[in-house]
């Protein structure tokens, strides 16, 4: 098969969809209105996960305020706003002041101190910066900007570091099936980041950060909203000198280089029922490295990367409970990897490839007879990859979708909420599929929400897995896809509960499983044995299973002090080969403890995060069978930041060290080493009065 002819639509549609479908066209019974049904922004500062409901409603939970209650709206779970406390299925939201407290400079960062994710670094090369979730690989996390898919994916892995924090106002997290609402690739969960927006008649900010391995980074922003019209425009540049793993030894060097990036996002609302949205992004990045293969020889690496996307959303409201949104989005990704051998350029490489990503959508959003908000879209999506790898050297891909959700108020006292939900994606390269998810809550208390959903979903595969042709003389082996790939299935459930325990204390526990079926992996056959020739391919033969539990304890101590642990047990397992699947810690920790002195003005956090034992197994390089596998050590990284306001709170002074144990190695915990960092930041609101420090 010729890449990009798309092959012939098979529908298979189960026939949990159709009761699903079913259910959601029930008839609707009249009722009081509900807040879901209004339509406030987005607004930066969010209230995190721990949180269970919202001042004024007597029969939702509520848990502690971990930072200012500023935004308790969230889009993710349901595709629609809705208060953080109202959503039927576990979400947990990481606040613009949370991001602050942190330090992070990146969606990686922000990710790192969340419970139940593993941030995974690699010392450089393609990929970048990936996430687990609930035991699953990066590749059946979804991630959207604004609800919409981010591209530039290299080996399944979407970079987590191109997405700087200075641009996120906050991060919501859904953990469980979503491919009901977003279709492939949302098994293990949705991560969505919001961008920033001006919600003052001005706004300036700016900062300026230096640390270990002469890392520097510069942003400024200015933005503004008056009358009809809000704007932000963003702009930085972060430079890093890289790190060395091991001196010994080549190809243990973390990436040096540097990176721009430039956004913008304006909304007009043209009348008072017309509302368009404009979100555009570019981003260049230059980084290099040194590499090794497994017969000596050394390289270095230089990767190039582009990126660019445009969002336009206009918005209609007829009355407030009906409102249609129109989506087109248009992303584009550039990546240059060249590897230029030492000494020789007998094996170079140089591989380029062009992500074009095209989307086009309408939902429509219905408050009917006050219980049942219903929501339906329509959604199309055309893809095309060009790269050296792929056999003809391009790929096309065209998806349509229709998705349907209704939350049903089922009862007020005690609230039982029940949201049924389906969606059907047919693709031109492996046919069609549907994705059923039904998920309940019930508040048997008014301190107690209890949750559960299952559903059904599935992973595409990639262009890679259908079309790669890849061969690499050095070592004597060859790659190659398989065009009769069959999509990635998976049945998950998550159940759960979030109980406020009392005054500034809230505890929540959730369940998950997943089991995946024809899961694509590469056919080692008897592993790679040097000096002949190996041809790998990817089939479909896999199956795993993946289950655990999370739970976390928030609490807050009078003003000045809140804290949060955490503790994930996770048994992922190759059903097929009857091991541990590489990479997945069983027990994972978390804990945070941040302090701030209102009076004086000074904030402090620190986090600590463990890791338990991993196993990696080395049969590709031994050419034997290796179910034993690398057992890699447990270890503990501990962040620390402290931070000082000056001039009323419009000048901040702060220092921080991460990874004050210097955790991590070459091989397998290719960790940043210790890094110690310090800067200033500026918050520029002419329109606000300073705040002058109380007498004593």
């Amino acid at each position: 098969m010729t890449a990009g002819r798309p092959r012939p639509t098979n529908i298979e549609i189960n026939f949990h969809f159709l009761l699903a479908l079913t259910l959601v066209s029930a008839p609707t019974s009249p009722v009081v209105s509900s807040s879901a049904a209004a339509r406030p922004a987005v607004r930066e500062g969010a209230g995190e996960g721990a949180r269970a409901g919202r001042a004024g409603r007597a029969r939702r939970p509520r848990s502690p305020r971990l930072a200012p209650e500023r935004h308790d709206i969230v889009v993710t779970a349901a595709r629609t706003e809705q208060a953080v406390g109202d959503v039927a299925v576990s979400t947990r939201v990481v606040d613009r002041a949370a991001i602050e407290a942190s330090g992070a400079e990146n969606l990686a960062g922000i990710l790192e101190e969340q419970p139940g994710l593993q941030v995974l670094r690699g010392l450089g090369g393609a990929g970048g910066v990936g996430v687990q979730m609930q035991g699953l690989d990066a590749k059946y996390v979804l991630i959207l900007v604004d609800g919409q898919r981010a591209t530039g994916r290299v080996g399944g892995v979407l970079d987590l570091s191109r997405f700087p924090a200075e641009d996120i106002a906050a991060v919501e997290i859904v953990k469980g099936p979503g491919s009901s609402l977003y279709g492939a690739d949302a098994i293990a969960g949705v991560i969505n980041i919001i961008t920033r927006r001006s919600t003052r008649p001005l706004e300036v900010d700016a900062r300026a950060r230096y640390g270990s391995f002469r890392s520097s980074d510069l942003t400024a922003t200015i933005g503004g909203r008056r009358g009809r019209w809000s704007t932000r425009w963003s702009g930085g540049w972060h430079y890093t000198g890289g790190f060395d793993r091991d001196p010994s030894t080549p190809a243990t060097t973390g990436n040096a280089g540097h990176t721009l990036h430039a956004a913008q996002r304006t909304e007009l609302r043209a009348r008072r029922d017309v509302t368009i949205g404009l979100h555009a992004d570019v981003q260049r990045r230059d980084l290099a490295g040194v590499d090794s293969n497994a017969a000596g020889a050394v390289f270095d690496r230089r990767n190039l990367t582009h990126t660019t996307s445009v969002t336009l959303t206009p918005e209609i409201t007829w009355s407030a409970p009906a409102r249609l949104r129109l989506i087109a989005h248009l992303a584009y990704f550039d990546d240059l990897y060249v590897l230029d051998q030492r000494k020789s350029s007998a094996l170079d490489q140089r591989q380029r490839t062009r992500d074009a990503l095209g989307q086009f959508g309408a939902q429509y959003d219905h408050l009917v007879a006050g219980r049942h908000l219903f929501s339906a879209g329509i959604e199309t999506q055309l893809e095309h990859l060009s790269t050296p790898r792929l056999d003809g050297g391009a790929g096309d891909r065209q998806r349509f979708a229709l998705y349907a959700q209704d939350e049903w108020k089922v009862a007020l006292d005690p609230l039982v909420v029940l949201v049924p939900g389906a969606r059907l994606d047919l693709d031109s390269q492996f046919g069609g599929y549907g994705s059923p998810r039904l998920a309940v809550r019930v508040d048997p208390a008014p301190a107690l929400t209890l949750r559960a959903s299952a559903g059904l979903g599935f992973r595409a595969p990639s262009f890679r897995e259908l079309y790669l042709s890849f061969a690499n003389p050095s070592v004597g082996y060859r790659v190659t896809g398989s065009p009769d790939l069959k999509a990635e299935t998976a049945r998950s459930a998550t159940a759960g509960l979030a109980w406020r325990i009392g005054p500034g204390r809230a505890l929540s526990l959730d369940y998950f499983h997943h089991r995946l079926r024809d899961l694509i992996t590469l056919d080692l056959g008897e592993g790679l044995a040097l000096g002949t020739e190996n041809t790998f391919q990817y089939v479909n033969v896999g199956r795993a299973r993946s289950h655990g539990v999370e739970a976390a304890l928030a609490a807050t101590f009078g003003e000045r002090v809140d804290a949060e642990i955490s503790y994930t047990f996770t048994d992922a397992r190759d059903l097929e080969r009857q091991r541990r699947l590489p990479g997945r810690p069983a027990h994972q920790g978390h804990a945070r403890v941040r302090w701030h002195h209102p009076r004086s003005g000074t904030h402090a956090q620190l986090r600590a995060a463990v890791q338990g034992q991993q196993v990696y197994y080395t049969e590709l390089e031994t050419g034997e069978a290796d179910d034993a596998g690398i057992r890699v050590a447990p270890y503990a990284s501990v962040d620390l930041r402290v931070a000082q306001d000056l001039l009323g709170g419009r000048l901040q002074l702060f220092v921080g060290v991460d990874n004050l144990l210097n955790a991590g190695d070459a091989a397998y915990l290719p960790l940043v080493p210790r890094s110690f960092y310090g800067g200033l930041q500026t918050r520029l609101r002419p329109d606000l009065p300073i705040r002058r420090r109380k007498p004593r």
